[in-house]
């Protein structure tokens, strides 16, 4: 990677508008409080407009948005939605300045900075709390950094869908202050090494290497063996007091084994290629081991297409678990894409009449569109107990799934001990649930929330609040909860007087409303986000600078979206960043066999004439890998195709692009169609019909084929009628040109010796 002016480009000299991120963040005894400063600049000759998603804790509650430009500090405010959307534009069109920040889905932000001038820098500040939750001795701060490439039809917006980049690296500072009760733990940092620092009562840590790449999410592992996890937070909520109590129960009179009705789902999609899937194996081995001869058992393989080990549930006997095991040894992330519903599917009726079940699912999560799945589980009446692995988690997707199911849910990176979250998981199953569980506020509390308690696992973390018309001085938080044996264990808290401050809406009072707010009606919901100054799917954050006359833009800004950094381990990429040959690599781990027969000259001479039929990496041609780097989409998108025609149409055309890696190799016809003025689905058409076209001639397509090409060639053709033959014309030409630059790129590793 290059940097030129504080610019962040590729290898290739791509520029890319964020230049800068830097996150500090305070952890104290019940609360984190972060900080995210990221700095635009616009190096280019014409005005702009940079769009960034980037991704956040699901339970992220922002505060603040604050914009510097132009020698300017403005504050951003919360606009209801379509308001907000029409008075960015507005600005726009008038040549002004204008920052929109949306949360397209949750843990999901996009980041609109409108009319950057040419030479002009802005740096936006985003502030956010969370709460911390306890499960056992140990809490994980957490912060993702990039978002992986996504199975399927993106829902979002086409400004907000995240495209990614394999030679864009973008890069983050990061400084964590540890306060209160937290200064006494034990850290631990799986991902990332940092340097640790402990002085006038607090712990200071900062990144090893001050600035580390966005590809893989920031994890901080407290962990404190003997300490108080119970706390109570008051603060102002205008005239009103508001409260948050936090406790973690204990009952140890509930630990008799329960036998399990399970079924393990395993994602061997082909994201999970290298340590997502060594995770996900461990994970499957560690269970296999804990399961009693009580217990029923099935396995459920996906891909592309299901491969379930068994009809049913089957008891765990040896015999079973011996072929259980056997079948677990053949499972590899070589099973395509992430068609989790119909796996979950099969789950659901191999589970049959059995009756309740728990569904423990391996995944990494990247499901565009994961909403219905969410929904068709809640319905299921199974509880879905997930373990998300890998370096960048949809992290979204994997705790709704076991939240609406009253499960739990794990992340596991590939550096932690992926043992310790699948036995926690065991515990959890295997528990009886308390008979009920309590909260019990005093007199003269409201907006009481969560109203009723679910289900709660022993040394977990419940988070409640209220809110008081006065102090309630002196009085007590209580959580009761009945024991299977009629018992009753309390847990109490006493409420303190609100810490002195400024008037009007503290931090509490608005992570109480965002609780309030999620369990609320849409049109109560809005009123909430309003009043308490709270972002999500109906209200934007909205910054306006108004420019002088002489200063405004002359016409409209020039989109720029800011690619995301490959998420490290993505489809075998590996934890460290790759070099050709371990992509190479990668990629023949993925397609064997066909490839070495399309492209013989992968193999140096020498090994050809081994008798092992799966050639070692170390033999690969080195002058042969960077044709084959360039060359790796096109022959899975021609497999594609074979497999399922029907999916190959124009409309599905960037997805299908962008799916097989190959959207960046056309950068070129991208360029020249924005050029044009052309979109890019419709650019995407032309290049995939005229590489299908090229491509697929040297193979023998069957009719659902031949008809899928001649299809799409149809839809093609009325394409251009709209956008101009000519112009169709021109991005066909350039699309075939690229294409047969690597064929002869690949031509000339062949005549290598």
């Amino acid at each position: 990677m290059t940097v030129h002016a504080s610019s962040l480009t590729g290898p290739m000299g791509e520029r890319v508008a964020l230049c800068k991120v830097a996150v500090s963040a305070v952890l104290a005894d019940l609360l984190a409080e972060v900080t995210i400063t990221q700095t635009y600049r616009n190096d280019e000759n014409t005005n702009i407009e940079a769009t960034y998603t980037f991704p956040l804790p699901v339970d992220a509650v922002l505060l603040s948005l604050d914009v510097a430009l132009g020698g300017r500090r403005l504050q951003g405010v919360v606009v209801e939605k379509s308001e907000a959307q029409e008075q960015y534009e507005d600005a726009i069109e008038d040549g002004d300045a204008a920052v929109m920040l949306e949360n397209p889905e949750p843990g999901l932000y996009t980041m609109n900075v409108g009319n950057l001038l040419a030479g002009e820098k802005a740096t936006i500040t985003v502030r956010y709390a969370q709460l911390h939750h306890w499960s056992g001795d140990r809490l994980r701060f957490y912060l993702p950094t990039t978002v992986a490439p996504r199975y399927g039809k993106s829902p979002l917006a086409p400004h907000q869908a995240p495209e990614h980049s394999l030679s864009v690296e973008n890069q983050f500072s990061l400084d964590i202050e540890v306060t209160g009760a937290l200064r006494n733990a034990q850290f631990d940092c799986p991902a990332h090494p940092i340097r640790l620092s402990r002085a006038d009562g607090k712990v200071t840590l900062t990144l090893a290497r001050h600035v580390a790449a966005m590809d893989r999410d920031f994890i901080l592992n407290v962990r404190m063996p003997v300490a108080q996890r119970n706390f109570v937070m008051t603060g102002q909520d205008g005239d009103d007091i508001a409260a948050i109590a936090s406790f973690q129960p204990f009952f140890p009179g509930l630990r008799q084994p329960q036998p399990l009705n399970l079924v393990v789902v395993m994602d061997c999609s082909d994201s999970m290629l290298g340590d997502s899937m060594t995770q996900a194996c461990r994970a499957l081995h560690v269970m296999l081991e804990r399961l009693h001869p009580t217990d029923k058992l099935n396995i459920v393989a996906f891909g592309t297409h299901v491969n379930a080990w068994s009809k049913k549930l089957l008891e765990c006997t040896p015999t079973v678990l011996e072929r259980a095991r056997h079948f677990a040894s053949m499972l590899k992330a070589n099973m395509g894409a992430t068609e989790i519903a119909d796996a979950l599917d099969t789950a659901y009726a191999s589970i049959g009449l059995t009756g309740p079940a728990d569904i423990f699912l391996i995944t990494d999560g990247h499901v565009s569109d994961w909403q219905p799945v969410v929904e068709q589980a809640r319905q299921s009446g199974h509880r879905f107990f997930n373990v998300g692995v890998g370096s960048s988690v949809s992290e979204a997707f994997v705790r709704e799934l076991a939240s609406v199911t009253d499960g739990a849910c794990e992340l596991v990176s590939p550096n932690e001990v992926m043992a310790d979250r699948v036995i926690r998981h065991f515990e959890r199953m295997r528990m009886t649930f308390a008979k009920r569980v309590d909260i019990r506020w005093p007199a003269g509390a409201v907006d009481m929330h969560p109203a009723r308690l679910g289900p709660l696992f022993e040394g977990e973390t419940v988070t409640t609040s209220a809110r008081f018309a006065r102090a309630p001085l002196g009085d007590e938080v209580v959580v009761e909860i009945e024991l299977a044996t009629g018992e009753i264990a309390q847990q109490k808290l006493p409420l303190a007087r609100p810490t002195p401050g400024p008037s009007g809406v503290s931090t509490v009072a608005r992570l109480a409303a965002a609780a309030r707010m999620a369990a609320q009606e849409d049109a109560q919901a809005l009123a909430t986000a309003l009043r308490y100054q709270l972002v999500g799917p109906q209200t934007h954050w909205l910054v306006l600078a108004e420019r002088a006359d002489s200063e405004k833009a002359n016409h409209l800004p020039a989109m720029r979206k800011v690619p995301q950094t490959m998420a490290a381990g993505w489809g075998g990429l590996g934890m460290e960043r790759p070099d050709v040959h371990f992509l190479a690599a990668s990629f023949l781990d993925r397609h064997p066999g066909p490839l070495y027969c399309v492209y013989p000259d992968l193999l140096c001479a020498e090994s050809n004439d081994t008798a092992d039929d799966s050639p070692s990496h170390d033999s690969l041609n080195p002058q042969a890998i960077e044709g084959l780097v360039s060359l790796m989409g096109f022959f899975p998108l021609v497999s594609k195709f074979k497999q399922s025609p029907a999916r190959f149409n124009a409309k599905m055309a960037r997805v299908l692009l962008e799916d097989q890696m190959v959207l960046p190799l056309f950068d070129e016809v991208w360029s020249r169609a924005e050029a044009l003025g052309v979109e890019l689905d419709d650019a995407a058409a032309i290049v995939l019909d005229q590489t299908l076209r090229m491509e697929t001639a040297r193979f023998q397509l069957r009719p659902p084929a031949q008809r899928a090409l001649v299809s799409l060639a149809a839809e093609v053709e009325a394409l251009a009628q709209r956008i101009g033959e000519d112009i169709e014309e021109e991005l066909r030409i350039l699309a075939k040109e690229i294409v047969q630059r690597f064929e002869a790129r690949r031509r000339r590793n062949q005549a290598v010796p």
